[in-house]
């Protein structure tokens, strides 16, 4: 049972002082008598518990995050977004969650707006602030060739749970996302979610592993329990009354679920998650995942087609809404949001298309980015034109664009990272990306690691060919197992230099599985490698791995010099 948040007031953080003064659900009972023109900061913080964003920075300015249940949304609906959008000259994004932004929106009309969404049977509740977020699964679950379990009834009872009920509404210590799936592969990783539940095997029983504790920059480490499908939902609710209880709520950057595995242990924990239900549970079973093979996507198992609508990098427009919707409505099939941000039309009885679609590129996911989030370095979407787009999509690399450190764009779980910035280090400030590489995403084994380095936007297409070239040559079907049997057998810091210098060298040389341990820092031995390999470029192999990297980018990208493109 959810209690009363009262004791030690003065050593919560200010947003939970500002819960223990007003609860968000008698304050947004209220909503319609807020003056969107004049709200301040605990304004702002309550409104994110009811959808809607509003920063100080545009204190003018307004987004609308829409929630669709395990990303399902109907033509109806896509209809009725497309009428709000045309009326009030809105954009429309797509997000990581399977959900919708509609940016745009002010003072005068965000009110307006909310309610007609929320009217039309939609959604925007606990989208934002401290709730648990929209309940993600495989785009294809239930209806793919991977599929196993379907997940959709149980996901639908975990948001009922939670869903306008007054008692969560805001008050949980921090976000909890949460992610479930009973396919054997998935388009896409859910090991960044606070919980996860993986399709599992024991005893000749189908069901789910737990993994509690991810997040952007974190793995969700395995709970060693598992659950019988019907078990599911009163372990969620478990979690979520336990974390409620039990999770930390001082320093807020300290709050998430991972913050409170990290104090406690898992077995800590696990006592007072067990103490929320009655379910005797085993210990983990068999993970039932392989890796998923992209070329099964355009039929389902009952041998109907999909037809996959690529947004352009999560935009979509109100009139291609309209079209597609029609489409769906034509063909009467079932459409999805995924979690990569684009658009699945499922049970088509051809494979017919409704048009030609622009975006080839189906595996870069691309956060809000400057254009509609203030804490944004780069307008990630279109920045997106400074990648090697057409050798991405040759060899389906999943790459994950944030536009600052809050890794929105999840550049941690995928196999090649970047977080785009501004840097001074060649000269005037301008834009430039960190990379990371490494992830091994699919089982959630490792989150990829950063390089030490701040390339120049002018120089992430010749810099990341480098990396994709050497993924060529080695042979390996899948970036994700360069990664494992390649790139994290070498430090972070080796493979930076060994780029910089092939870079600027341009010579063909290319690496092999090595039988070190991964690390971050530069070993003698790979250090010795550098100089015996590029001699002219390093005399030595004395050297301090971090200052050689500023010396070689420098020397490549300062601004009187030619910059490499």
């Amino acid at each position: 049972m959810i209690v009363e948040i009262k004791e030690n007031t003065d050593k919560l953080n200010w947003r939970e002082r500002l819960k223990v003064e007003r609860k968000p659900h008698d304050f947004l009972e209220n909503i319609e008598k807020i003056h969107f023109s004049m709200i301040g900061d605990n304004d702002r913080a309550y409104l994110q518990d009811a959808g809607i964003y509003n920063h100080e920075a545009e204190e003018d300015m307004f987004a609308l995050r829409l929630r669709f249940n395990a990303g399902r949304i109907s033509p109806t609906q896509m209809l009725t977004i497309a009428k709000i959008v045309n009326a009030h000259d809105l954009d429309i994004i797509l997000t990581a969650r399977a959900q919708m932004q509609l940016h745009g929106l002010d003072y005068d009309n965000i009110l307006e707006v909310w309610k007609e969404i929320n009217d039309s049977g939609m959604s925007t509740w606990q989208t934002f602030g401290d709730n648990v977020r929209n309940i993600v699964t495989d785009v294809y679950d239930g209806r793919g060739t991977y599929s196993e379990i379907e997940v959709y009834p149980y996901i639908e009872q975990m948001q009922e749970y939670i869903l306008n009920k007054p008692k969560f509404i805001g008050l949980l210590p921090r976000r909890v996302s949460v992610g479930i799936s009973g396919n054997r592969a998935n388009l896409n990783s859910f090991f960044a979610n606070d919980l996860f539940f993986a399709l599992a095997e024991k005893d000749n029983i189908k069901g789910f592993n737990v993994f509690l504790g991810g997040k952007n920059s974190e793995l969700a480490q395995d709970a060693d329990v598992f659950l019988k499908p019907s078990q599911v939902v009163d372990y969620f609710i478990a979690v979520i009354e336990s974390f409620h209880l039990h999770g930390f709520r001082g320093t807020r950057g300290k709050t998430r679920l991972f913050h409170w595995l990290e104090k406690e242990g898992m077995e800590g924990i696990k006592k007072k998650i067990d103490k929320e239900h009655t379910l005797i549970y085993e210990e983990r079973g068999t993970l039932l995942l392989e890796k998923y093979d992209r070329s099964t996507s355009k039929r389902l198992k009952d041998n109907t087609f999909v037809y996959a609508y690529h947004t352009d990098f999560a935009r979509v427009s109100a009139e291609t809404f309209i079209t597609l919707a029609k489409f769906a409505t034509e063909h009467k099939a079932e459409v999805r949001l995924g979690v990569n941000q684009h658009m699945y039309f499922l049970g088509l009885e051809s494979d017919v298309t409704p048009f030609e679609n622009t975006n080839t590129v189906s595996t870069i996911s691309a956060c809000a980015g400057s254009e509609h989030c203030n804490f944004s370095f780069w307008h990630v979407k279109d920045d997106t034109a400074y990648l090697p787009l057409e050798l991405i999509e040759k060899h389906n690399i999943m790459v994950g664009f944030s536009s600052c450190d809050k890794g929105c764009g999840k550049h941690q779980h995928c196999d090649i990272g970047l977080i785009g910035m501004k840097t001074s280090a060649y000269g005037r400030p301008a834009h430039a990306a960190r990379v990371y590489l490494g992830g091994e995403h699919t089982f959630g084994l490792n989150v990829a690691r950063y390089l030490n380095i701040s390339v120049p936007k002018a120089a992430l297409n010749s810099f990341l060919e480098v990396i994709i070239k050497e993924f060529e040559h080695s042979k390996y079907a899948e970036f994700e197992a360069f990664s494992k049997e390649v790139l994290n057998t070498y430090s972070a810091d080796f493979l930076c230099l060994w780029f910089l210098a092939k870079l600027s060298t341009k010579t063909e040389v290319f690496l092999q599985k090595n039988d070190a341990p991964l690390e971050q820092a530069c070993t003698q031995g790979e250090r010795n490698r550098l100089n015996e390999t590029f001699s002219s470029l390093m005399p030595s192999s004395d050297f301090k791995a971090s200052s050689e990297i500023s010396r070689l980018s420098k020397s490549l990208w300062k601004v009187e010099a030619k910059v490499t493109a």
